[in-house]
C-alpha cells in the first residue's frame, strides 16, 4: 500500500453494537428503539442492520452479515418485519390522502428496499411423525384428516374431489442470507481463526537463541617452550 499504510479489516459479526436512535411514533411522540448495528467492510462504516437486510445490494454475498445474521436472526427478522408493517400503513395513509381534494404530490425515495416476496422463504419446521391428508370435497372445502379418517368416510362413501398426502409441517420465515451462503461464511471464518490463532501459537512458543559460552583460552605448546624455565631448573643447569 502506499505510504506504508495497512488496511485493517474489522470483524464485528459476533458482536451487535445496540444503537439508540429517534423515531416519531403517533401524533408526533417521540420514542427510542434500540437498533443492531455490525462494521461494513466493504464501505468502511458502521451500518445499521436494516440497511444491510432490505437495501444493500450484497446482501447475499456478504460473509461479514451472513455470520451477523445467523447470530442475530431473530433480531433482524423482528427489524424487517416491523419495518414493513410501518410501510403498509404508510402506504395505506398515503392512498387516502393522494384519494382526497387535498392531497399532496408524492416524493420518490432515494433508495428502494427490496420485495417482500424476496426475503420470505418457506422452510421446514418438522416432520410429521405419521402422515397426514388434505381430503378436498367436491365444494372445494380442505380438511386435514388422519389415514383413519379418510378410511371411515370412504366407508360411509362419501368422496374425494382431492385427496393430497402431507408429510411435513412448513412455516414461513425470512431468509435474508441463503443457508449455503452462511455455512460457507462460517467455514471461511473458522479457517481464518484457525490460522490467527497457529500465528499466535507460533509467536508464544518460539525461543531466543541459546547464548554461546565463551571459550576458556588454552595455553599452546610453542607458547610453553618460550615461556622462562623454573629457578630449580636454571640453578641445575648451571652445575
Amino acid at each position: 500500500m502506499a505510504g506504508g499504510v495497512v488496511p485493517l479489516r474489522l470483524r464485528s459479526y459476533s458482536q451487535a453494537a445496540p444503537h439508540a436512535c429517534e423515531t416519531f411514533g403517533a401524533k408526533g411522540v417521540r420514542w427510542r428503539v434500540m437498533r443492531l448495528k455490525l462494521y461494513c467492510n466493504r464501505y468502511g462504516h458502521f451500518k445499521d442492520a436494516l440497511v444491510c437486510s432490505v437495501s444493500c445490494a450484497y446482501r447475499t454475498r456478504c460473509d461479514d452479515f451472513a455470520l451477523f445474521y445467523d447470530e442475530h436472526r431473530e433480531g433482524v427478522d423482528a427489524l424487517v418485519a416491523d419495518y414493513y408493517a410501518a410501510r403498509r400503513e404508510q402506504e395505506g395513509r398515503r392512498k387516502s390522502v393522494a384519494a382526497s381534494p387535498a392531497g399532496t404530490a408524492h416524493v420518490a425515495p432515494v433508495a428502494r428496499p427490496e420485495e417482500l416476496r424476496k426475503l420470505i422463504r418457506l422452510e421446514v419446521l418438522r416432520e410429521m411423525a405419521e402422515a397426514l391428508y388434505i381430503w378436498v370435497d367436491k365444494e372445494d372445502r380442505a380438511e386435514l384428516l388422519e389415514t383413519g379418517e379418510v378410511l371411515r368416510r370412504a366407508e360411509r362413501g362419501q368422496k374425494a374431489k382431492h385427496i393430497y398426502r402431507v408429510s411435513q409441517e412448513m412455516e414461513l420465515r425470512y431468509q435474508l442470507v441463503p443457508r449455503k451462503r452462511i455455512e460457507k461464511a462460517k467455514r471461511t471464518a473458522a479457517v481464518e481463526a484457525e490460522r490467527a490463532d497457529a500465528r499466535r501459537t507460533r509467536r508464544t512458543n518460539a525461543r531466543p537463541p541459546a547464548p554461546v559460552p565463551f571459550p576458556t583460552p588454552v595455553a599452546s605448546a610453542e607458547a610453553a617452550s618460550e615461556a622462562p624455565a623454573p629457578r630449580r631448573a636454571r640453578a641445575r643447569a648451571g652445575r
